[in-house]
């Protein structure tokens, strides 16, 4: 099952499971966020034990085609994150 999460949505289900209030789950998962974006910004790397690891990677630039014109373009590289979950998890 492939369904797509919002902070929104995590930050309801949070504070429902919790009993806490919207706001405060609110400020714990963006703050989650920004912890495990600096991380990455610092590392490329955050491993959270049990849970999984966040990756920081670099995807070279590549050939393609326009499709509209035929003409052959370059896209630029990029940074990606990736995540492997624990065994556990």
């Amino acid at each position: 099952m492939e369904k797509k999460i919002s902070v929104l949505n995590l930050t309801e289900e949070l504070a429902q499971a919790s009993s806490i209030s919207t706001a405060v789950a609110d400020t714990f998962i963006r703050t989650f966020f920004d912890v495990i974006s600096e991380g990455l910004a610092q590392d490329g790397i955050v491993k959270i034990k049990g849970w999984g690891t966040f990756k920081l990677s670099a995807v070279k630039d590549r050939e393609s085609v326009d499709v509209t014109t035929g003409e052959r373009i370059v896209i630029r590289g990029y940074r990606k994150v990736s995540f492997l979950p624990d065994a556990a998890l």
